[in-house]
């Protein structure tokens, strides 16, 4: 009988392990669909909370961002669909706006690319008037001027994106441009000098550098010959007065009136 009973107690704690191990394993399938369910709900509500605005935003700035790949490729045709695409999305999304204007000028297509700039630099004067603060926005904003050929706004507002971020070289770049177009040729050189300083493999800051390096001496050596030649005309001047008092002839005394 031992045999049997042994048999028996085996048996019996074999029921009873296999079920206390499917319990377990059924636990864990338990709290492993639980948290299946619970991710799948959270990622439903997130898309649920994400307004439509912000997911057209969201696509419109996708958009955008492959038209600039385009527009490095010299796919302009392409770049401006994409473009246009994003502002059917985004109306006030500054960027398509700026960026569909290069793609139009790209294409020679002048006075549509004005349009956009000028929406462009619109929207952007917005957006850093509610953010003052915006070194993104101010640099965009002068670039949106320098588009368009108005540098005095340009440097205002380039000069504004390098005092909000002191490090960004390409700002220093710009700002540099558009003074020496304005034939700021001291103000220029100071720009291009610290955009060297903060990337100093960049060639355009180089070149332009030197060129508005060389504006600055034509001014100084234009300034330095007109102070000469004013210098001179007022000698010649003194010189003429001198000599006319000298040889100016003398009064003869009329009899008919006393002295």
């Amino acid at each position: 009988m031992a045999g049997p009973l042994a048999i028996l107690f085996w048996t019996r704690n074999f029921l009873v392990v296999a079920v206390a191990v499917f319990l377990v394993a059924g636990s864990c399938a338990c709290r492993r669909g639980s948290n299946r369910n619970t991710n799948a709900n959270a990622s439903a509500s997130s898309s649920a909370g994400e307004s439509a605005a912000d997911k057209s935003n969201r696509e419109a700035q996708a958009l955008v961002d492959q038209g600039k790949e385009f527009y490095k490729n010299d796919q302009d045709d392409q770049a401006a669909q994409a473009f246009q695409q994003a502002i059917r999305l985004s109306p006030d999304l500054a960027e398509a706006h700026l960026r569909l204007g290069m793609a139009y000028a790209a294409l020679d297509k002048k006075t549509e690319a004005e349009e956009e700039y000028k929406k462009a630099a619109e929207l952007y004067r917005k957006r850093v008037q509610s953010d003052p603060k915006d070194a993104e926005g101010f640099f965009n904003l002068g670039l949106a001027h320098s588009l368009m050929h108005q540098d005095e706004e340009a440097t205002r507002a380039f000069r504004q994106a390098t005092r909000l971020k002191p490090d960004d070289e390409e700002a220093f770049y710009q700002l540099g441009m558009s003074e020496a177009r304005l034939a700021h040729y001291p103000e220029a050189v100071a720009a291009f000098q610290k955009a060297l300083e903060l990337d100093p493999d960049d060639y355009r800051a180089t070149d332009a550098l030197e060129t508005a390096q060389e504006g600055a001496k034509r001014i100084k050596e234009g300034k330095k010959h007109a102070e000469e030649m004013l210098k001179k005309q007022q000698e010649n001047a003194n010189a003429n007065g001198n000599a006319n008092s000298n040889t100016k002839p003398a009064q003869k005394r009329n009899p008919s009136k006393p002295w």
